[in-house]
């Protein structure tokens, strides 16, 4: 289940990536297997041909893997590096659905995004850690500064 930070509730010890294109591009694409075939194709509609290579969607070019979406390039960060937090905030809904259906990961963002079929996170806060699976109640626990 993906985990999601407001700014006052990140962990001291993590690392929040922001510039995703720039992470993807220097550490994730190295990692990539077969689990990113089903990304590249759920949120770009492309291919992974090979390791560093991919289909454009549009005309079936190959393309280098650093052609990604950034949506899609967030989403893979927070498959393979479980161990930090993704800002979330250049992805669109095509991604969110995939975040929001990942089973683990962490993510963050300034403001509310959040994918209309998103199942269940969890959240921290002062209160500590909790369930929601409402995405009003998402929406309302964003909104609120505590």
């Amino acid at each position: 289940m993906i985990r999601v930070y407001k700014k006052k509730t990140i962990p001291k010890a993590v690392d929040v990536i922001r510039m995703n294109d720039v992470f993807f591009n220097q550490n994730t694409a190295e990692m990539l297997d077969e689990r990113a075939r089903d990304i590249i194709r759920r949120i770009d509609k492309s291919e992974m041909i090979e390791k560093y290579t991919i289909t454009s969607r549009f005309d079936g070019t190959a393309l280098n893997i650093d052609r990604l979406s950034t949506g899609c390039k967030t989403t893979l960060n927070i498959m393979y590096n479980l161990d930090k937090i993704f800002d979330i905030s250049e992805c669109g809904e095509n991604a969110l659905e995939v975040i929001y259906s990942l089973d683990e990961g962490q993510i963050y963002c300034d403001y509310p995004m959040i994918a209309f079929n998103m199942q269940e996170v969890e959240i921290e806060d002062v209160d500590g850690v909790r369930a929601i699976s409402d995405y009003e109640e998402l929406r309302e626990w964003w909104k609120n500064e505590d």
